[in-house]
């Protein structure tokens, strides 16, 4: 035996030195020139070495130095460059005729990638579309073969570049890309580490993202399972379309894809990013494209909203939470068993998405209790405040074209819903129910009920035509507590009864000026046991009522004030007040585009007609009695006849006085009420 391995050494050495001697008389230039002469045969381009490259025999290999192939040529073509490399063998499968890859190095190697002027897209892009459409009919194909020509233990690229231009100018330069790959080999998992970082700009100027991005991942193909674990993907922008807050993104799946039958079995994948957490599991097809699974999303609604430029009131409980049973096929996607939490509002329901164009959305939404104080955004501070503005009249023009082709991809709708209620500030409405119908911009609410918090119900229904730009309301309102209401407005309590309002209005206008102007509908307004405190102080300086208790009550029976507007323009005709031992009848036009006002009224107490006016711009309206029926008064009193005209002047101020401070109040408090519902 010993002697039988001093053979097999003798042997070994033998040809060691054999191949030495062969190595060391090969001409390298004429292995150098052969190669050249195969690449550019192949492709058109021979690849070029600046210097020879060396052999090896332990380990077979070869080490070579800068190579190129390729060339940019008029600002397009293709060029690929390596600054080095080595490629090695693994001796002993060589003696079994199986060849395996030791290692395979690059050292700075450069892919270089620009495309000349574009050529037609469209018979492409129909040609990709039948392709497409062929690939989506065709049975399913034989999975390709697990046998591998090479096996390759290790393979590593070191500090690669990629720089590529296409005929638009779009640009994409990928640069300190690193990679390394191990145990590619038949049957058995591989491992896959790659990161570089990127850079991606339209017409070379304008930056569109740009970020780092690593993968690790172990893979396995053992046909026709393609087995994938431990999949790791992270991102991290730094500037353009996500900011930097938005990082680091970390996606982590495992599953497997089976290549004959094109499924998917998606154990767990888990997107996460420091604003949220997105989580997604199931089974796939890829033919034509399908998904049955589950999704969930858990993260903070301040943050999200804080990475969108809002800044939100800060709550003890930042929470979103969302989980529904999702199924897709056929540009269809169903939302079932939606159960969400934002901070503390519960969601359930079910959706349904037609993803045609256009959107089609239908379902039904139970909502608890929404606090809108918590999502409106906090106001903007100093420059940020005073360019927004700006920023809105420079784009008002420009926008007009877009908003017009906007309209006719919105989204069709019929959703169902059911809400605890919302509110804003003191001010709340509550056990809200309604359906959304519509399509191709005109939608339409009915079933519209609802509660006030302050006291009273609601019942109505609206639409809204986007195109025409055409908005109705039709609304009925019964049990209203004015003080309640008023007091949830923020304008105190100048006034207190129980309202009741019919009203169907229209209004067409792009804007809000033109939707002034353009306001048409008829309603009534009823108060009853309406009491307004300012009207005590009426008596105490009008001639003809000093001094009388009683002369003008506090407390009407009933307020009726039926109005009707036409372009913009608001009459109120007759205004009835009614009392006991007090009535009032009056009319009013407000002119909205003119923000202006001219109203008059008689009032009927102790068998004297008192005419009040009010009159002038909404920011500042006149008060008073007539002045004619304050000298009448005057010259009939007898303290006036002593006086002289010094007392008739006093009585006419300080009647009007009197009357317009009352009056004013009054009128301020239902003005109070106008603007809060219309929320001036």
């Amino acid at each position: 035996m010993k002697r039988v391995l001093l053979w097999i050494l003798g042997i070994v050495i033998v040809l060691g030195v054999a191949g030495a001697v062969l190595l060391g008389r090969i001409d390298t230039q004429f292995v150098v020139k052969q190669i050249a002469d195969a690449t550019a045969k192949a492709t058109g381009k021979p690849l070029i070495f600046t210097s020879a490259p060396s052999l090896s025999l332990l380990p077979p290999g070869v080490k070579f130095g800068q190579a190129d192939w390729g060339e940019i040529k008029d600002g397009q073509g293709l060029a690929v460059s390596v600054k080095g490399g080595v490629v090695e063998l693994e001796l002993t499968p060589l003696f079994s005729g199986n060849l395996v890859v030791r290692e395979v190095r690059l050292d700075n190697p450069v892919l270089e990638m620009r495309e000349g002027k574009a050529v037609a897209a469209a018979p492409a892009q129909q040609n990709q579309a039948h392709e497409q459409t062929a690939q989506n009919q065709a049975p399913a194909a034989a999975a390709p073969s697990d046998e591998l020509p090479v096996e390759l233990m290790r393979l590593v690229v070191r500090q690669g570049e990629v720089r590529y231009v296409d005929a638009q100018g779009t640009t994409l330069h990928i640069e300190n890309l690193n990679l390394s790959v191990e145990n590619l080999r038949r049957r058995e998992e591989a491992g896959v580490q790659c990161d570089f970082a990127f850079d991606f700009k339209e017409n070379a100027q304008k930056a569109v993202l740009a970020g780092n991005l690593a993968l690790d991942a172990k893979l396995r193909y053992y046909a026709p399972h393609l087995t994938f674990r431990q999949i790791s993907l992270t991102f991290t922008p730094l500037h353009g379309l996500l900011p930097k807050e938005a990082g680091p993104a970390q996606l982590i799946c495992e599953g497997a894809l089976n290549l004959q039958t094109r499924s998917l079995r998606l154990a767990s994948a888990r997107l996460t990013t420091p604003q949220a957490r997105l989580t997604l599991g199931g089974e796939a097809t890829l033919t034509p494209p399908a998904f049955k699974g589950n999704v969930s999303l858990e993260g903070s609604p301040r943050k999200l909203a804080a990475l969108a430029g809002q800044k939100l009131k800060p709550v003890d409980n930042d929470i979103l939470s969302f989980k529904s049973a999702l199924e897709y096929a056929g540009d269809k996607l169903h939302l079932r068993q939606i159960v969400m939490q934002l901070d503390d509002i519960p969601v359930r329901g079910d959706l349904s998405l037609a993803l045609d164009a256009p959107l089609a959305v239908s379902g039904g939404i139970q909502a608890g209790m929404i606090n809108l104080d918590a999502y409106l955004p906090l106001p903007e501070s100093g420059k940020a405040a005073a360019s927004a503005p700006a920023r809105a009249d420079g784009k008002a023009g420009a926008d007009k074209a877009p908003a017009a082709k906007a309209t006719q991809s919105l989204p069709s709708v019929n959703l169902r819903a059911a809400l605890s209620g919302v509110r804003q500030g003191k001010l709340s409405v509550t056990n809200i129910a309604f359906i959304l119908k519509g399509e191709k911009g005109r939608y339409a609410v009915t079933s519209l009920n609802g509660s006030l918090g302050s006291g009273g119900s609601i019942k109505g229904s609206a639409a809204a035509d986007l195109p025409a730009k055409a908005y109705s309301l039709k609304a009925t309102a019964s049990g209203v507590n004015v003080g309640g209401l008023l007091d949830a407005l923020g304008k105190g309590r100048p006034v207190d009864g129980v309202a009741a309002l019919d009203a169907d209005l229209n209004v067409h206008g792009a804007d809000a000026k033109a939707m002034l102007a353009g306001l048409n509908g008829r309603g009534l307004l009823e108060v009853r046991n309406m009491h307004l405190a300012a009207m005590s102080a009426l008596p105490k300086n009008v001639p003809g009522l000093t001094g009388k208790k009683g002369a003008v009550p506090d407390r009407f029976d009933l307020v009726r004030v039926p109005f009707t507007a036409r372009n913009g323009d608001v009459t109120a005709q007759p205004i009835v007040v009614s009392s006991a031992g007090f009535n009032a009848t009056g009319r009013a036009q407000a002119s909205l585009p003119r923000e202006y006002l001219d109203a008059a009224a008689d009032i009927k107490t102790l068998g004297m007609t008192i005419p009040v006016v009010a009159k002038g711009p909404f920011s500042d309206i006149s008060y008073g009695v007539d002045p004619k029926f304050a000298l009448d008064m005057a010259r009939k009193l007898p303290g006036a006849l002593l006086d002289g005209g010094k007392a008739a002047g006093g009585a006419t101020q300080d009647g009007a006085q009197g009357v317009g401070g009352a009056v004013k109040k009054g009128l301020g408090g239902a003005g109070g009420l106008v603007r809060g519902l219309f929320g001036k």
